[in-house]
């Protein structure tokens, strides 16, 4: 009975130890978050926040800033640099109070703007056909793709797709952004569905030497498969980070215990 109340104490002792120190979310569940990637890929000559950044929050509040135009785009073919900062200037020239939104991930986000095809003057290249995937409908942002979705066409090229790869490569795929019909697919179009979504439930599992205690909790980033992602603790309120291990579980490490 001893070792087992001591067991328990030190179970107790590893959650505390784990999950302290760690900041409270509390009350920032009312206010949006705006996610920057590093880089982010556009085609239109306007910079629309929603299409260079991922926004989750209170529904309406999340549209408004996904419509937010954050300056125009580079030139085609080049980019530019785009920091919080700048955002949140544009946030206030759109009314929009910055306060009503928490930044996470890069500082600064590359845009690029895809290269159009320029009209035919001068030297021209031997042009050819290839046969490309495109979107068989207008496509929104966060759409898993099936063939339904897709068709494969041929088009002249002045030298070949980017990429050569088969419809049958983009099944099963989500779309990163809108891609309007008949828009060629290429890898900054789509990315591989998360296993774990953020805002999921899932099961913290601490390890530390040769005890494992268990925590509910919720996903505070997607991930997939291996991936380190933030995760809150649902009775206490604190965030860690951890390994996702299968479709329901982050796996944490103490210190000392296998992960620096």
């Amino acid at each position: 009975m001893i070792k087992r109340a001591a067991l328990r104490a030190l179970a107790l002792a590893v959650l505390v130890l784990v999950f302290a120190g760690s900041a409270a979310w509390g009350a920032e569940q009312d206010r949006a978050v705006i996610l920057l990637p590093e880089t982010a890929s556009v085609q239109g000559a306007e910079l629309l926040l929603g299409e260079i950044a991922e926004i989750s929050g209170p529904l309406d509040l999340a549209a408004e800033l996904a419509k937010v135009s954050a300056g125009t785009s580079p030139q085609p073919g080049s980019s530019r640099r785009l920091s919080r900062g700048q955002i949140q200037v544009r946030l206030r020239q759109a009314g929009i109070d910055p306060k009503l939104v928490e930044f996470q991930g890069a500082e600064t986000v590359q845009v690029f703007r895809t290269a159009a095809a320029s009209a035919s003057s001068g030297a021209q290249q031997e042009a050819g056909i290839y046969q490309v995937v495109v979107a068989a409908r207008d496509l929104k942002r966060g759409e898993v793709l099936s063939r339904e979705d897709l068709r494969v066409e041929e088009r002249e090229l002045r030298s070949g797709p980017a990429e050569a790869r088969s419809l049958e490569d983009f099944v099963g795929l989500r779309t990163t952004r809108i891609v309007p019909e008949g828009t060629a697919i290429t890898e900054l179009h789509v990315e591989a569905v998360p296993i774990i979504e953020k805002g999921a439930a899932v099961t913290i599992l601490v390890h530390t030497g040769t005890l494992s205690v268990s925590a509910p909790g919720v996903a505070r980033q997607s991930g997939g498969l291996g991936d380190v992602i933030e995760v809150e603790n649902t009775l206490s309120k604190q965030r860690v980070s951890g390994e996702i291990i299968d479709a329901q579980t982050v796996q944490v490490f103490m210190k000392g215990a296998g992960m620096p």
